[in-house]
């Protein structure tokens, strides 16, 4: 068994279809639409409702408000785009707490692997890419259940609510696997995301922090 190469995507259009063309994306089916993600250069945003699909990377961003009480689900998910210079939306992420069409989603976001490996793979988020804490204050700050990224593996089904709560990442300590086995074959796992910002978040300027993909091969 090799090191498999895996590729990361998403779909840009309201359409809850699969990924059939795997490491290459594009027309996908129920008339999805998947774009590959460039990891060296692409980032997952999560904005407010004043941004909208198509606007430029080098223009106004718009970001989430941290609410007088209780919490906010981020309005709308994008990939900020270098290649296509632009602000991508993912209008199936999140659920319906935020201001698009997230909701009871399966075919949000995919990883393509196209080998097998010898364990589960699991989706992480750590402060930066050195992956030796997460403890930023996105993740957290060191309370892990507290982290306002919540994700849900979706490559078995949809998540079930439209409201799904999801499962906080920080590091190692809370994570989600991405399947119920190790992959035999080829094949695509699908998650889902959100951001959820509580009233008691204090503002930050700026983040790195990074998903991360974990498998073992042999």
């Amino acid at each position: 068994m090799s090191l498999p190469n895996t590729y990361w995507l998403f779909n840009n259009t309201v359409n809850d279809g699969a990924n059939t063309g795997n490491a290459s994306g594009g027309a996908g089916g129920s008339s999805s639409f998947w774009v590959v993600i460039d990891l060296v250069n692409d980032a997952i945003l999560f904005l407010d409702d004043q941004q909208t699909d198509g606007d430029s990377r080098t223009g106004t961003k718009y970001p989430l408000i941290v609410p007088g009480s209780g919490t906010y689900e981020g309005s709308k998910t994008f990939v900020d785009d270098l290649s296509a210079g632009i602000f991508d939306q993912v209008p199936l992420a999140g659920t319906t707490e935020g201001e698009q069409s997230g909701g009871n989603t399966r075919y949000v976001f995919a990883i393509y692997f196209d080998g097998a490996t010898a364990g589960i793979p699991t989706l992480e988020a750590w402060d930066d890419d050195t992956h030796e804490t997460a403890v930023d204050d996105f993740l957290g700050g060191g309370t892990p259940a507290d982290s306002t990224l919540k994700a849900i593996a979706t490559t078995n089904g949809a998540p079930g609510s439209a409201t799904w709560a999801g499962t906080p990442l920080a590091g190692t300590t809370s994570r989600i696997s991405l399947d119920t086995a190790a992959l035999g074959a080829a094949k695509n796992l699908y998650f889902n995301i959100k951001q959820v910002i509580p009233s008691t978040f204090t503002p930050q300027e700026n983040s790195d922090i990074v998903l991360t993909l974990r498998f073992l091969y042999s």
